[in-house]
């Protein structure tokens, strides 16, 4: 891609710079990150590209070719509040306003010409690409000298606070701290990241776009979030812990006849359950167990479908399709409710299990699915 031709066409000037910001997906460990979890994401080489040249004034434009209809969005810096007109640039602008209003040296405005590979609300985190890739440009231009964690928690504050989404850490620390062709077993609660080879030698990671688009996904999220913290509230009357992710699925047992709630039980066996299937991914991957990790992302699954209610007709038919064709196992990634799905198989299987998965997908659902074979890339990065 040609971001800095794009920027030209647009502003008919040259831009000063470009940059990259990988999306990401989670191997397993799904919607336990806001619960102290572990997680075990890792960045791809899909994304979002920017260009970028510093202006003398206090104006902001923001243009992108995935939005052409919209034009350039023009905003100044005393002007950066949420404007739903404004959509993607929303994203942008609340990065902005996080970093005016809590460092100094933001004394100018710059043009931003933005581009992106990542299919949208497919569940591979194209929203905290861009804000992560907004942080990594106002540090580099506004020599804020933030680390990579801090870049995370920036957006991941505007995720939740400007945009409304309670979303937690993963997508942004995995888009800020990537490592090639490695994915980072990630604790949620102390931001710690390990490296791991995430690779079985004759095997292949596929990621498949279920392509139905996602409709209610902020809303139920929440819900989401606001069960997960009552059935802690309720544990932690009788058991000391921080986060639901703090307890064996031997402890839970102990305790969860406290929650009378069926749904909150449901949410919170989730939580747990997920936990331990991270923990013993990083065994099946250290002992090269292609078929335990296969195990593991197909009991991921069941438990997001029946406990956590985020899978839906859809992923649920494309992950179906994809193990009676061969796939050792496969799963929803990301948020659910739409969007991808992550599959692992045989070399000699992959084109297969694609033509035969993408056929009965679209025989159940009439819907076309697509297919990516990705690389795991470095994080957030100038180019």
């Amino acid at each position: 891609m040609d971001i800095k031709k794009e920027f030209l066409d647009v502003y008919g000037i040259e831009p000063d710079v470009s940059y990259y910001s990988p999306g990401r997906v989670n191997l397993i460990g799904e919607h336990i990150d806001y619960n102290g979890g572990l997680v075990f994401p890792a960045a791809i080489s899909l994304g979002t590209y920017a260009a970028v040249k510093v202006r003398k004034d206090q104006v902001f434009r923001f243009h992108s070719d995935n939005f052409k209809e919209l034009g350039i969005i023009q905003v100044s810096l005393n002007s950066l509040d949420y404007d739903s007109s404004h959509e993607w640039t929303n994203y942008v602008k609340g990065v902005l306003k996080y970093v005016n209003e809590n460092y100094e040296g933001v004394t100018f405005g710059f043009d931003l010409e933005v581009n992106g590979t990542l299919p949208p609300a497919s569940g591979l985190s194209s929203s905290a690409s861009l804000q992560v890739l907004v942080a990594y440009i106002c540090n580099d231009l506004y020599e804020l000298g933030l680390t990579r964690e801090k870049m995370a928690l920036i957006a991941q504050h505007v995720e939740n606070n400007y945009m409304g989404m309670h979303c937690g850490i993963m997508d942004q620390l995995i888009i800020a701290k990537g490592i090639k062709n490695k994915a980072l077993l990630m604790n949620t609660a102390t931001l710690e990241t390990t490296p791991v080879d995430a690779f079985f030698e004759g095997y292949t990671w596929v990621i498949m776009n279920s392509n139905y688009k996602r409709k209610t996904t902020e809303s139920k999220y929440n819900e989401r979030v606001r069960e997960t913290k009552e059935g802690l509230r309720i544990i932690q009357q009788t058991k000391v812990c921080k986060y639901l992710c703090d307890l064996t699925p031997s402890e839970f047992d102990e305790v969860k006849n406290e929650i009378k709630d069926d749904v909150i039980l449901r949410r919170v066996r989730h939580v747990i359950n997920e936990q331990q299937r991270v923990l013993d991914s990083k065994t099946a991957l250290s002992t090269k167990d292609a078929n335990w990790f296969g195990r593991l992302l197909n009991e991921s699954h069941q438990s997001l479908k029946d406990d956590y209610e985020v899978t839906g007709f859809n992923l649920d038919s494309l992950t179906n399709a994809a193990r009676t064709h061969k796939a050792l196992g496969a799963r929803v990634t990301g948020a659910g409710f739409g969007g991808c799905a992550i599959a692992l198989v045989k070399n000699e299987d992959v084109n297969e299990m694609i033509e035969k998965t993408k056929k009965t997908y679209y025989e159940e659902t009439k819907t076309k699915a697509e297919f990516y074979l990705v690389e795991f890339t470095d994080g957030v990065s100038k180019l």
